[in-house]
């Protein structure tokens, strides 16, 4: 490690404490953990809040989280911050982290899964310490990723706006505004150096696909494309947060009755607002009876809406805890008190609304493995060499799917069928073809083929599993690179093609 930060205030230095200013991030006096993986954005962060400690009179104390996923190259970075914190005499908790590198069934990446780990860490200790804020490294840079990868995945303007400067009154963010060339080129001025995470070359994360590959090409059209993607996600948070106000305001016009387990919505009111709000006053009445959930995903909540625009009443949603159900004048939000069997929509049999409710499962990352529960089938998603590849395409079988890796986008999901949903098959030369009368072609009953799986890439089918993979996604003779799918599970179904 090289010498101690320099005297002089760093034009970055300066930079952030006008951030801090601005946002009002940090109020003098206060307790502050500050988050510390040991790489050059959270030294950095380290380093100007200790800076800033004597003359905001700020508490500081560090966190490492070390989730021993890299073995001995996990522990020296435990040791690397350990070492910065004993220099600045700033006190250190490094904890274990247990995150399982491969979790059958899971739907989220690795990735996510530390991430949850991670915060949950955070706010355990912002408790027991007890801290006023959490100082988090992301930088602009992880702004711009987080915005395309977001993007990618056809987010509104809630997913385009990107990370908020502060979250819960309790995450802050100081150096979202700053590139990571401004960074490094701070840290060598001042004289510190960091550690390198060899995770962050691995292509298999789609993150580090868009900061090698994507991100680059954009940097060559226009350089300043970071700072722009920064921008714009300040900009849609602000049009987001004003939108969210504005429904806000329009939900309780339409709110019939309100208390900790239910919020009961005129119906007719409700379905008198723009869709665009309605979305939002959906979100925002399930939002107040569970702040602390992830919320619908967007396919729950168009389901939601698509029934309520009907005539047709006695529908219900089952979202984490809570249950939404469409009355005959009324949407009623209301908290789950046990396993209470859920309403059957009117018209719909107890295994239609079964099937109506199925998960929708994604795959952030290869490999990747996926169970399925309606039927107890496994997906296994991984690449493999050129070489496997080619002697795959000689023996194919319903079980398994061979896709070309450059036309495959992630995130993947699967999900189960939906009317209106069609593919391409291969051999058909091109032509689409409705899942419904692929169905009926093949002689499956709708008990059937209600709970198949579909894999879909970008929305797009690509393997109806176990059967058909779609001519678009299909590996051939001139792929280089490889994906494999495979399905194993206690289903055999009858009358498939």
């Amino acid at each position: 490690m090289a010498g101690s930060p320099t005297a002089v205030p760093h034009l970055l230095h300066n930079h952030v404490v006008r951030a801090i200013r601005s946002r009002a991030l940090l109020q003098p006096g206060q307790s502050v953990l500050v988050a510390v993986s040991g790489g050059p954005d959270s030294v950095a962060l380290l380093s100007i809040l200790h800076d800033l400690a004597p003359a905001w009179k700020l508490s500081l104390t560090v966190v490492h989280g070390n989730y021993g996923l890299r073995g001995v190259e996990s522990d020296e970075d435990a040791t690397f911050v350990t070492a910065l914190c004993r220099r600045l005499n700033v006190p250190c908790l490094v904890r274990p982290l247990h995150v399982r590198e491969r979790e059958p069934g899971a739907s989220s990446s690795l990735q996510a899964r530390a991430r949850e780990v991670r915060y949950r860490l955070f706010h355990d200790l912002a408790q027991a310490l007890p801290v006023d804020r959490v100082a988090l490294g992301h930088t602009a840079d992880d702004q711009a990723e987080t915005v395309l990868l977001r993007m990618l995945r056809g987010a509104g303007l809630r997913g385009l706006a990107g990370m908020p400067y502060t979250r819960e009154r309790l995450f802050i963010r100081p150096l979202l505004g700053v590139t990571r060339r401004e960074i490094l080129s701070y840290l060598a001025a001042v004289g510190l150096s960091y550690r390198s995470d060899s995770s962050n070359a691995k292509s298999v994360y789609l993150r580090n696909r868009v900061r090698q590959e994507v991100l680059p090409v954009l940097t060559s059209l226009t350089p300043s494309v970071t700072r722009l993607l920064a921008r714009q996600a300040d900009i849609v948070r602000a049009d987001d947060e004003l939108l969210d106000r504005l429904a806000a305001r329009r939900l309780r016009r339409v709110m019939r009755r309100g208390d900790p387990n239910t919020i009961v919505l005129d119906r007719a009111a409700f379905r008198r607002h723009p869709t665009a709000l309605q979305r939002r006053m959906l979100r925002l009445a399930i939002r107040g009876l569970a702040p602390a959930s992830a919320g619908p995903r967007s396919d729950q909540v168009l389901s939601i809406l698509a029934s309520l625009a009907t005539n047709r009443s006695g529908a219900a949603w089952t979202i984490g805890q809570l249950i939404v159900r469409s009355g005959q004048g009324t949407v009623e939000v209301t908290v789950r008190s046990g396993r209470a069997p859920v309403p059957e929509p009117d018209g719909v049999s107890r295994k239609d609304a079964t099937v109506a409710a199925s998960e929708v499962v994604t795959c952030g990352s290869l490999p990747s493995v996926a169970s399925w529960s309606p039927t107890g089938e496994v997906v296994r998603l991984r690449p493999v060499t050129q070489a496997r590849g080619r002697a795959l395409l000689k023996h194919p079988s319903s079980a398994t799917a061979l896709f070309d890796a450059d036309h495959l986008l992630l995130p993947l999901t699967i999900r189960s069928w939906q009317p209106g949903d069609w593919f391409v098959p291969v051999g058909m030369g091109g032509r689409r073809k409705k899942l419904q009368d692929y169905f009926t072609d093949a002689k499956l009953s709708r008990s059937v083929r209600e709970h198949i799986p579909l894999l879909l890439s970008q929305e797009q089918i690509a393997w109806i599993v176990g059967q058909r993979i779609d001519a678009r996604f299909a590996a051939t003779a001139s792929t280089t690179r490889f994906v494999l799918a495979s399905v194993t599970g206690p289903v055999r179904r009858k009358g498939v093609c």
